[in-house]
Order: C-alpha cells, then structure tokens, then sequence
C-alpha cells in the first residue's frame, strides 16, 4: 500500500476519533413497513426495496448492476457484459449513491466502463437496500435521484460450532460463463473473528437473439479479508479488499480495458451507549483506490492510430453518527466528507510507432484527459422522526455541504502537445480552472406518513436536494469532450406522494413524483457540432410507480411497473436517457423442497429522446424467462433457468450504440441462455 495512501486512511481515522465527541443523535430510518414476498426477490414497499439475498433468491448476474436491475424502478445501460449503468428515476452516475458499508469507490474511467456497481459485491452483503428518490439527508452528498445502500453485519456463530461457510458454482451457456467463489468466518474467541472471502469470473462474448456475436468477455476475480470484534455492544470492522477485472470488451465504446484494478480499506465502528438520550454512535474510514487501462489495440485490430488511457480514482472519506431517542422523538446527526482525485492521461500514436515503443512514452502523451481533479465535500446533517400520533408521523432533516474542486494540471501540457486543458475551456466557456471553485450547498427534506387503517399507509414528501458537478462534468480534457469548470450544482426540488396497503394475501404499492430541477447539468451533443460540452439548464422529471403482489397456498403472483418522463425546459426537447414504461410480472410455484417459475420483462417503445446523445428510438419488447430451484440436501440449492425463452433480440433504450458492429444499432442484450448454480451453506 502506498504510504500517501497510508496517511490518508491514518488521517481520516484520526479525525473520525477526534470528532467522536461532536456526535449528537439519530433514529431509525423512516420506510414504510416491508413487505416480504415469498418466492420474490425481496422486500418492497413505496420508500424502499430490500434485496433478497438469501440462496436460490436469485439468478447469475454479471456484475452488481446487473443484480440490481431486478429491482422495481431500476434500470440498467449496457455497453459490454460488464460493468451496466443502474438508473433511478431518470437520474444516474453521481446522481445516485452507492454505498458500500460505508464506502464509496468512483471509477476510473471517464467513460464509465467502471461504474460503482459494477466492483461492489452485493453478494457479501446483508442488506441491499435501494430508495429510490432523495429519502434521508444521512447518506452523504448529491444521491438526488436515490441511494443503493449495502449492509454488513458480524458473522453469527453457534455454540458449538466456531467457524461458517458458503460456496457457489455456476455457469450461463450463452458467454459461456464460469463462476465460482467461496466466503467464510471464523470465531477467534472473546468477540473477535476474522472472514474473508474469494470470488472469480470468466465469461466470452455473448450471442444476440439473431445468433451476433455482442464484443462483452471478461474477467474478473475479487477477494477480501475482515478483522472484527462484536461485544458488549460494541462492533468494531476493519475491511481489506481488491477487485481485478482484465481484457473487458465494449461494443459500445472505441475502446476496451485491458485491465482495471480496485483496493478498498474500510474501518468501521459502532459502540451502543447510555448517556442521557444519546443510544449509539457510529464512524467509519475508508479509502478507495482505482488503477483503470483503456485502450484501442490490445484487444482488438487497431486502426491508423493507436490510443491508451491510464487512469486513477483515489477517493478517502469517513462519517460519524450520534443517535438519540427523545422518546415520542428519534433522531441523527453526524459530520461526513468526501474526498476523489482523479487523473488520466490520453497517449497516441500511429499504430506502426506504438508497435515498435512504450505506448506510455512521454512524448506521445496528447492530453491530460482529467487534468489532476479534486473534489472534497464536508457535510453535516440532521435529521429527526417524531410520532405525532398514533397514525401521523414526521420525518425532518436538514443538510449543509461545503464543496472544493481543484485542477492542478489545467494549465500544463503534456510532453506530445502544446494545448492544455485550459486552452480548451478558454475556448468553449471563456474561464480557466487556475482558480479553485467553492460551493456551499443546502439540502432538505420533510416527510409525512399517515396510518389510513392497520393494513394502509399514505405518505407525501418534500425534499430539495443538490448535487454537486463530477470530475468529467466539470475538467475533462479532450478536444471532442470538454468540461465546464464555472457549472452550478444541480438543484433538485422533489415532491412524491404514495400508498400501501398489506393484506392478508395480498399487497400494493405506487408512488408518484415530481422533481423540477433548476441547474440540471446536460451534456450537450448538439450546440457545438463534433464537441461534446456542458452546461445548465431547467429541467424536469416525473413518473409513477407501482408494484403487487397475491400469494396463495405455494403459488405467488407479483409485478410491477416504471414509468419516467424527462424535458428539458429550456431547449423544449424531451432529456436523453430516460427510459420508456417498463416493468415485470412474476409468477412462482413451490412446495417444500423446490419451486419454479416464469417472469415476462417488457418496456414499451421510446420515442422521446435526445437525437444528439440517444442511439435512437428503441422499440418495444417483452421477453420470457424460465427459473427453478431445488434444495438438495439442508444448506444445499441447485439453482437453474433459462432467460429470454423466445431468443428476442432486442436492446435496453438506455443502452449505447454498438460502435463496432454496424448492423446493430445498439449493444444487444443476450439471447436465449442456460444457466445452472450450486449454492452451499456449512
């Protein structure tokens, strides 16, 4: 480990402890109650989704996006077999949070082949909870659109037995696939225990429904330690982990990654308490590391020019909590801060002097593509729950963030150019980035719940939420793709409103919401022809929500379904990237031992879309899968289905287009495809 990487997890650990005194309060979050679904994927209600993570609940999937997109109100782009966008509500990248127990990783690419999700490992988690919205002030700066939360607990042991496993193979037929992996702990006495895990997977290009080869292989292996200590109301986690993902291919990019490697150090802390009305406090540290390569010559016939990208993502933070309960009164407050540098460096060269040199040479260095960025956030929150009644609850909070970003390199040059990256910005916005931009940023929300009767609930929310510009948005370098450094922090003015109702048999939920959003930060692929550049606009978002579910005897019924208009106001054209009405109907069947079932994915035509960022106007579609399992032995689940039974060929809207094969308009999903799992728990 580095040793500046060393004194940034030393000093983020130092200030969390320093601090520790500063923490007031909290209560529990605010969610409607969930509602389990047996022989569903998980816990539902209008404020929040939990993942179901326990063996047989769900298929193979990709990465952790991929995983996600079973989730009611996700939906995920595509531009390879790996590495998928999750959207919510119309908003992605940095407007959504993804927290990683208590961590966040920023990827490397400036093209987001790396996105959050796709190193988080859900499969280690206890809880993945989605609120889909901005649902609490506590989850750190911007998550506008909502916040992908994984929880982690302390392993639980029996009496008479110190140590627990699990192990998992499996296989999918179309990319041919293999994955494989194992996670265990051990119980080293007096509360202390040590666990760790190690996962790996291979997977060649994917087929279309047409039978097209789709440029997505991959490899990627993950492994990971944890030292902990649970007792007396203290749980004390220091994390270890690193993820190694090789020779990625992108259909939907120029270039692929050879190689991209994430290391992650986390500390975490929570310590029950008794003084006054102060029950809990919670810290933790973390620092996130990414080393990410791209180019376009190792993985495929390079044309007259040879390009390679070398990139990092460094991004330390930490957060402490207090909880308080005032009885009638719960509440939260805490500090936390954020801290993400980014550098990347573009080299190019003709195809013939790369092949006879280090394409890293320092003259053929054309650009400082992100031009050494800095963005440090300091938050401090507050946030309370107060029964007003026995029907009537309230939930407040309240959030202050103070903003620096930095470009150290802006007005250097690399050795293989004269231009650098304030020439640029000279160019498109008439500034410079000499200077460092400041921003003091001011978030909240209020939230009402009303008990309708003992089985239903409504509730309506407020929130004004602000997001702040991210490093590509605001420093990248490029003479097609240039950042704006004087953008303004979105604006996020939100109003939902919702009911549930839980029956005995049967339940339902929708939510429907409204976000006007001044200072909406748009790509803009249009103003200047051949340059992508950004800038502010008006904007709004709307969309509802539902999802069902009836269950009878071992026979389950659920669905649910999505639907999200985007406009841009100022230019009177609708916003890029929104996905159409889409949803999914599951029917389960299961006795005992095993169970099976069908699910139908469909998304209606998109023809509202940006002709300047869209790939087009995608069409409808709907397609059926076929899943089962069957529990072994106890411990034991053979998993097995078969997805798009119909061999549909079809794209997701989101998804980009296929920039190497010319007959497809964008990056295909997969056709029909096999797969088969065995889960085991010791």
């Amino acid at each position: 480990m580095p040793a500046n990487s060393v004194t940034r997890l030393g000093a983020i650990a130092l200030l969390m402890s320093s601090i520790s005194s500063m923490a007031l309060a909290q209560t529990t979050e605010t969610t409607l109650d969930p509602i389990i679904v047996k022989g569903a994927t998980g816990a539902t209600s209008p404020a929040e989704y939990v993942l179901d993570l326990a063996p047989g609940a769900t298929g193979p999937a990709a990465d952790g996006a991929d995983l996600l997109r079973q989730v009611p109100g996700i939906d995920t782009g595509r531009m390879s077999g790996h590495g998928l966008e999750i959207v919510i509500r119309g908003q992605q990248q940095n407007q959504l949070n993804i927290i990683d127990a208590g961590s966040f990783t920023l990827g490397g690419c400036p093209n987001r082949m790396d996105p959050p999700a796709s190193t988080a490992f859900l499969n280690l988690a206890d809880r993945v909870i989605v609120q889909r919205g901005y649902q609490s002030v506590t989850n750190g700066a911007g998550g506008t659109g909502g916040t992908v939360i994984l929880e982690r607990d302390a392993p639980k042991f029996s009496p008479d037995k110190r140590w627990n496993a699990e192990a998992l193979l499996g296989g999918v037929s179309n990319s041919n696939t293999l994955e494989g992996g194992v996670k265990g702990a051990f119980d080293l006495g007096n509360g202390f225990y040590v666990s760790g895990f190690a996962h790996r997977k291979t997977a060649d290009d994917y087929e279309d429904g047409n039978g097209d080869t789709v440029l997505s292989s991959y490899n990627q292996k993950s492994y990971g330690m944890t030292f902990g200590l649970e007792r007396d109301g203290l749980s004390v986690a220091l994390d270890r982990e690193r993820d190694v993902t090789e020779d990625v291919l992108y259909s939907g990019a120029n270039m692929d990654s050879p190689l991209s490697e994430t290391d992650i150090w986390r500390l975490r802390v929570k310590k029950d308490v008794s003084f006054g009305p102060l029950q809990r406090i919670e810290a933790s540290a973390y620092l996130s590391e990414v080393d990410h390569v791209m180019d376009n010559y190792s993985l495929r016939p390079v044309g007259m020019m040879a390009s390679v990208v070398p990139s990092e993502s460094d991004t330390y933070g930490g957060k402490i909590e207090g909880q308080l309960d005032f009885g009638t009164t719960t509440a939260k407050v805490g500090v936390d801060m954020q801290s993400n540098n980014r550098i990347a460096t573009v080299y190019q060269g003709s195809a013939a002097m790369v092949a006879q040199v280090d394409a890293l040479t320092p003259g053929l260095a054309r650009a400082y593509m992100w031009p050494d960025v800095t963005i440090a956030q300091y938050g401090l929150y507050g946030e309370t729950e107060t029964a007003l009644s026995q029907r009537l609850s309230l939930k407040l909070g309240a959030r202050y963030d103070h903003v620096i970003s930095s470009a150290d390199a802006a007005a250097l040059a690399p050795a293989g150019s004269p231009t650098t990256a304030n020439d640029l910005y000279t160019t498109y916005y008439g500034t410079t980035f000499d200077e460092d931009r400041t921003e003091d940023n001011f978030g909240g929300l209020a939230r009402f719940e009303y008990a309708l009767s003992d089985q239903s609930k409504a509730f309506f929310g407020l929130s004004h939420s602000v997001r702040t510009a991210d490093t590509t948005e605001r420093a990248i370098a490029r003479t097609t793709w240039v950042g704006n450094p004087d953008l303004d922090p979105e604006q996020h003015n939100q109003i939902d409103i919702g009911f549930e109702t839980v029956r005995d048999n049967w339940h339902f939920n929708a939510t429907a919401y409204t976000d006007r959003v001044s200072d909406y930060i748009l790509r803009d692929a249009f103003t200047y022809a051949g340059v992508t550049t950004y800038r502010n606009i008006g904007a709004r978002l709307s969309g509802v929500e539902i999802a069902g579910g009836w269950q009878y005897g071992g026979f389950d019924l659920s669905g649910d379904a999505t639907w999200t208009h985007g406009q841009n106001l100022d230019d009177n054209q609708p916003l890029a990237q929104i996905p159409p009405l889409a949803g999914k109907i599951v029917a389960t069947y299961g006795q005992n031992d095993w169970s099976a079932g069908a699910r139908i994915n469909w998304a209606t035509k998109q023809t509202r879309i940006d002709a300047s960022r869209d790939a087009g106007e995608t069409p409808g579609y709907a397609t059926l899968d076929l899943f089962g399992t069957y529990d072994v032995r106890d411990g034991v689940v053979l998993m097995a289905g078969m997805n798009n039974v119909l061999d549909k060929t079809y794209a997701n809207h989101l998804s980009r287009s296929n920039v190497v094969e010319p007959t497809m308009t964008q990056v295909n999903e997969p056709g029909r495809s096999v797969y088969l799992t065995l889960q085991a728990t010791f």
